[in-house]
């Protein structure tokens, strides 16, 4: 019996899936800013098949029943709306890096805070949905010069996230786990999208005559390291110290600077056994600070000095020199913002009190004059 002819299969031609419009975002939300300004025209654009000549006119009764209908099925629920994701807990802020470090000492050198205690110091200028993501986690809050941190390429304000492979949450657990941890030690540290502000320095001063001007010569000045606050000073406090170049205090010890031995004696709560020289800014003013700095040129020195003189209440004018003007600018602004900061709590205070316009030398834009505050080693 013959076999049926096979019946040709029809080959049907599918339409191109049609492109999906991208899900919106807001990157401007992702990175701990408030929502962008709104990119929405300021009228509705005529449609291709719009009446430009009916433009603004009065909708007729069809198309007021037309709008009311469209408008009651946008209010019902659709079940392909997505959820909004929420940051999960112990995620990492975006735009961030991150990088591997190793040391091979006893010790790392560094005092880790909690991002919350930093905010008037590093994070000063650093958005609080950031330093609410980083949680408790180690940030390098202080690094001793010459240590194995320095060498390994560690930094002011970055996170530290794990030790030998283990999630660290708060600088006592990573006290213990680098203590405690092999040598090689491996470390995972997390770099926030921020700006870290410091306000210190290695700088010429003068603080013990009336003059507000330079003095006549190079050797009138005293080589200082400047400190405005830090993580062992109030705010409001400016430090100075011998020098922030490592020199051998001890015979028995590593080379330490003063500055190093008096963070770390205050931190172990001893008494500071190094020289400070203390002086309080509230109350005080820059001399002719919308000016910006003010320069001396010395026979002996081959380019000018760049200073500014700091006009406290009850005290001789404190001058703070240095051979450049970006070697100036961390202290000139960390002593500002405590200044302004005082200015506009005097004008919350008495209202008719005007705080003058300060210029910025340094890149033309306005000073941020917030002022907020504050291991392991």
């Amino acid at each position: 019996m013959p076999s049926a002819a096979p019946v040709p299969q029809q080959h049907y031609q599918q339409a191109p899936p049609q492109p999906q419009q991208p899900a919106a975002s807001d990157p401007w939300s992702d990175m701990g800013f408030g929502p962008p300004a709104s990119s929405e025209p300021l009228g509705p654009t005529p449609g291709e098949n719009d009446d430009l000549f009916n433009v603004g006119l009065a909708p007729t009764g069809a198309e007021a029943e037309a709008a009311a209908a469209e408008t009651a099925q946008s209010k019902k629920p659709s079940a392909a709306k997505e959820p909004k994701v929420k940051r999960q807990k112990g995620e990492l802020p975006p735009g961030g890096e991150w990088y591997d470090a190793k040391i091979f000492t006893p010790t790392l050198g560094v005092m880790f805070f909690k991002p919350k205690e930093l905010t008037d110091s590093l994070f000063l200028q650093t958005d609080k949905k950031l330093v609410d993501a980083l949680e408790d986690r180690p940030v390098v809050a202080f690094i001793v010069e010459g240590s194995s941190a320095r060498s390994a390429g560690v930094e002011l304000g970055h996170v530290l996230l794990k030790v030998n492979g283990i999630d660290v949450k708060n600088p006592k657990e990573a006290s213990r786990l680098i203590k405690e941890g092999p040598r090689p030690l491996p470390l995972l540290f997390y770099v926030p999208d921020t700006k870290v502000v410091v306000a210190e320095g290695e700088h010429m001063v003068k603080y013990n005559t009336k003059e507000t001007g330079a003095p006549n010569s190079a050797k009138d000045w005293k080589p200082k390291y400047v400190v405005i606050g830090g993580i062992i000073a109030q705010p409001w406090m400016m430090n100075m110290y011998r020098s922030k170049n490592t020199e051998q205090i001890f015979s028995c010890a590593p080379s330490q600077s003063e500055y190093d031995i008096a963070v770390i004696e205050t931190q172990a709560r001893r008494p500071v056994s190094v020289k400070v020289k203390q002086f309080s800014l509230q109350g005080a003013r820059i001399q002719n600070d919308w000016q910006g700095p003010q320069m001396v040129k010395y026979k002996n020195k081959l380019h000018p000095w760049k200073y500014i003189v700091i006009l406290p209440i009850s005290r001789n004018p404190i001058k703070i020199a240095s051979p450049n003007l970006g070697q100036l600018k961390p202290c000139h602004e960390g002593i500002r913002r405590v200044l302004n900061a005082q200015q506009r709590d005097r004008g919350r205070k008495n209202p008719h009190d005007a705080t003058p316009v300060q210029r910025d030398p340094y890149s033309g834009g306005g000073y941020d004059t917030r002022n907020n505050r504050r291991g392991g080693y």
